[in-house]
């Protein structure tokens, strides 16, 4: 997991808009490095340092007079970074489920009841300890869960937040609409890779292969009668006016190779053709 504390940023400057006063991230800016920690956290390496998350929520008109909006900045930056997506919702039972699945929630402290602040409080949720949340608090800071009426309010605390109940979360967050939002990171697909054949060099067939006339399906397909000796040995069928098809296991030597528009890779041998790679299952068959 990744973590930052708002007091260690009093130089990034993140003001609140149209006002003179000058504001930081260490004394606003909790929406910020919850979004670093998650996003940070998800992908597994830094996506985002605390100053490119400033800059990229105050150019998208994220900051506004109580913090950071976070609906704005979430949907902002799951655009630029498609392979993210989140979901806002006021429902702890989403909230547990999502965290038990590997996600990671930003949940939205309210005002009105104190457990991980005095007002309003961004903090991430990032997995169960038994029936308990363990939290990420960005406004750590010595003896914070020993004020107020937090030692009873929460299970434990930890060096960089605390361990809460489901229920006291829901309280914590009761005057927020959305109270959590769940952020998830679906890894890209690995880019398909035909297999590396070579002219002149044989193989055997690792399925049941279908001969065609040429690339392509539309070349339409060989009869058995079409097939060399050889080939007619190794077909599926014996009738002369099926249509061809290799075992499996047949041993064939490549005559030639090409890949159709699709990115599937054919292959010729004496019999004709058969598709040797299809893309879009990523199988080989040789």
């Amino acid at each position: 997991m990744f973590y930052y504390n708002q007091y260690d940023y009093p130089n990034i400057k993140y003001d609140r808009p149209n006002t003179a006063e000058v504001e930081t991230v260490k004394t606003s800016g909790c929406g910020v490095v919850t979004a670093c920690t998650v996003f940070n956290s998800l992908i597994g390496k830094e996506l985002y340092t605390v100053s490119q998350m400033a800059k990229f929520s105050l150019d998208n008109g994220a900051r506004d007079n109580s913090g950071t909006n976070m609906l704005i900045l979430l949907k902002a930056l799951c655009k630029k970074n498609p392979n993210f997506s989140f979901v806002a919702t006021t429902s702890e039972t989403q909230l547990v489920a999502h965290i038990k699945k590997g996600g990671i929630a930003i949940c939205n402290q309210g005002d009105a009841y104190n457990v991980f602040s005095t007002s309003g409080h961004y903090v991430v949720a990032y997995k169960m300890v038994g029936k308990n949340i363990e939290i990420l608090d960005p406004l750590m800071y010595s003896g914070k869960y020993d004020a107020y009426n937090r030692p009873k309010r929460i299970v434990k605390k930890t060096a960089n937040g605390c361990v809460v109940s489901v229920n006291e979360m829901g309280k914590a967050t009761a005057d927020r609409d959305p109270a959590y939002f769940l952020v998830t990171y679906t890894k890209p697909k690995t880019a398909s890779k035909a297999p590396s054949i070579a002219v002149g060099q044989t193989y055997k067939l690792k399925a049941i292969r279908g001969i065609y006339n040429g690339v392509g399906a539309a070349s339409g397909r060989k009869k058995v009668r079409e097939l060399t000796a050889d080939g007619r040995k190794n077909a599926t069928f014996k009738d002369s006016n099926r249509n061809a098809y290799l075992k499996q296991g047949t041993k064939v030597t490549i005559v030639e190779k090409r890949f159709d528009a699709a990115g599937n890779l054919w292959a010729r041998i004496p019999s004709g053709w058969f598709v040797a790679y299809q893309k879009k299952v990523n199988i080989s068959f040789v």
